[in-house]
Formats: C-alpha cells, structure tokens, sequence
C-alpha cells in the first residue's frame, strides 16, 4: 500500500510539473508490448531535437533508455484521465484509437494530437467508426490508409487531417532486428481478437494446437495482447491443457522470436500476419471461420480496397473447419504455393506500403511535416 501511495504521488506531480512546462514531446504508451512500435520514432526525434521526449506509460516496466527521454509511471485510470485532462504540450504521440471518445480525452494545452499505427491493417474494417476521427496528424502506412480517412472525413463533413505517408513503423523495427538464419522449425499460432466471438477469442485454435501437436508439429502460441485483458480464461485452459513438449506459450511483450522461430503462421485475421508475410517472405495460412468486423460503418467503404482482405485472397493459404483433418497437408502445401507469390508480393508491398524499411530516413526529412 505504501508502495502504490508513494507512485501515486510522484506520477501526480510529475503531470503537474508537465502542465507547467508545456514541453515539444510526450509520448504515451498503452505497455511494454506496444514499445516497439514508438522506438522509431523516438529515436529519429533525438537525434534531430534537444529537447526531452517524456514517455509515459500504464507499465511500470516499459521504460525507454535513450538520451533525453524521461519516463513517467501512471499507476491506474484515475491517474491516466488527470494526465489527459490536464496535460499541455505542442505534441503528443499515440497509438490509443478512440481518442476523446472514452476516459482519454483532448484538452486545448495541446497542439497536436499525432496517431501512428500499431497495425498495418486497413482502417476500415478493424476498428471502431470514430476510432481516428480527433486526432490533428496521422502518420498513415501507405496511401490506402490516407484513402480510407479521407473518405469518412468526406462522408461525415469532418475536418480534415494531416495525413503523412510514412509507412509503418513497425517493418523498420523488424528489419533491423529480426535472425532470418534461425532454425524455423515452428508453426506460430497467433489469433486475432474479435467482438464476435465467444471471450473475443476463435476456441477452434485450441483444436488446431491439439491436431498440430498430434502431427508431431512444434506450436508457438502468441495471444493477441488485447486477449490478455478480455480471454484470461481461455489462455489458463491453453496453458494447462497443452502442457507438452512441443508446445510454448509465448508471453513475451516482444513478439521477434516467435516470428523468426517459425516457418508459417496461423492465424484468423490477425495484423501480425501482414507483418510475418511481407517481412519474413514466409507463408501464412488463414482459419476461415468468422469475419473481424469492429466498424459498424463498415458498408460505407464497400468500394474502396482492403489491404487485409488483397493480402489474404492473393497471397494467403485459406482453410476452414472441414479441412482440419487435413492439416498436415495444408501446410506443406502453403510452402509450395507461397514460392510461386514471392515476386508478386514484392511488388506489392513497395506499392502499397510507404517507405518500406526506410520510414526513419523519410521521418528524419519530414519531421517538420508531422509536427506541422
């Protein structure tokens, strides 16, 4: 109990002293897990700017070691709503969706609200109707992304953002810190979080674990982080039920050894799998079951492409429940299948994606852009 008092207090008067100092950087972080998406960014910004970058975070363990960054721990909610109702700053960086639509609000001391994303995924389908509507800049993946949120500004007459093309972060990241020389002799199963189902979780992958092991397969799984919130139930199930030799279960907030460990993922309609594909050059194989559809504005966009959608139909191995007993094949088959795409996806990614492994040589040029 002392201990929380005294985080407590320290977090209230580190915001106060904020509030005082309106300073050019603040960085806030949903946890440990979503660091990597930030690192870039943080990096480009010291190397080019004196000044202190102030990381906060809800996790006590995600801290940044870099000169000029400051840390700051904000122990609970009640906390987080001071932090945003009372901030000031000339920029303040996220990758919290909703912004002003739930306990994380916008106030007038600050200039810039910027988003960048923690998913290469389209913005279309996955997220909530409102989910970038408040934000002042956004630094989008690719032009599909820039696209789709000129779209509903012009559909529902909101103001117009500032939208930069920087790619996404994430895939400088990978590049630099992934061992493609690894043994890669897992399967990764790594499924999405979805409203629709049933602990916001598909429970079919608890029988695909069951039949991969069975086949003498050695299984990576990696829950999604939201599950971690929303699914502890069926994660304690998986972790006792598949207490096996062949079978890890990886906790890990940083997700490069399960992907450079494996020779294909499995997923429903997880973001990791654009990453694993477009990164890695390795197959991935979708459970076909129930569609993730998060925005109830989802028809509006009907004309307009899918990323997640052209890189599953084009590049993806597809299979359903009925083919389960087939397993094994499936996967040997996706390795011949995927050898004949590599060109194809090659060329797709550098169309679709911005600055492809270049993001920071291009934010390192534009700072002044995003900052506006």
């Amino acid at each position: 109990m002392l201990k929380t008092f005294i985080n407590f207090f320290s977090s209230f008067r580190e915001i106060l002293k904020l509030k005082k100092l309106k300073p050019k950087f603040i960085f806030f972080s949903e946890g440990k897990s979503y660091q990597k998406y930030s690192l870039i960014l943080v990096e480009t910004i010291t190397e080019i700017y004196k000044d202190t970058i102030y990381y906060v975070s809800i996790d006590q363990k995600d801290k940044l070691n870099l000169t000029n960054v400051k840390n700051i721990y904000l122990s609970n909610k009640h906390l987080i709503q001071f932090f945003f109702k009372n901030i000031a700053a000339s920029n303040i960086f996220l990758t919290t969706t909703d912004l002003g639509n739930n306990e994380i609000k916008k106030n007038s001391k600050v200039n810039n609200y910027i988003y960048y994303f923690h998913s290469p995924v389209s913005t279309t389908k996955n997220y909530t109707p409102k989910a970038f509507d408040n934000y002042d800049t956004i630094l989008c993946n690719g032009q599909f992304q820039k696209n789709e949120i000129q779209l509903r500004e012009n559909l529902k007459k909101l103001k117009p953002k500032n939208l930069v093309n920087s790619g996404y972060l994430y895939y400088d990241y990978l590049l630099k810190n992934i061992n493609f020389n690894t043994n890669k002799a897992n399967i990764l199963v790594a499924p999405s979080w979805n409203y629709a189902q049933k602990n916001f979780i598909n429970e079919n992958f608890i029988e695909i674990i069951d039949i991969l092991i069975n086949q003498d397969q050695k299984v990576i799984f990696r829950p999604h982080p939201e599950h971690y919130k929303r699914s502890q139930k069926i994660l304690n199930l998986i972790k006792k039920k598949f207490n096996h030799k062949n079978f890890y279960f990886d906790e890990s907030p940083e997700n490069i050894y399960a992907m450079e460990n494996s020779k294909c993922l499995i997923t429903d309609s997880s973001g990791i799998a654009i990453e694993f594909m477009l990164v890695l050059k390795r197959p991935v194989l979708y459970f076909d079951d129930v569609d993730k559809v998060h925005n109830s504005d989802f028809k509006d966009y009907d004309k307009i492409k899918k990323i997640d959608n052209e890189i599953k139909n084009n590049f993806g191995y597809v299979f359903n429940k009925q083919n389960l007993k087939n397993l094994n094949l499936i996967i040997e088959n996706s390795f011949t299948e995927f050898e004949k795409k590599k060109l194809k996806l090659n060329s797709f990614t550098e169309e679709n994606f911005d600055n492809f492994g270049k993001t920071k040589i291009f934010l390192k040029k534009n700072l002044i852009t995003i900052l506006n």
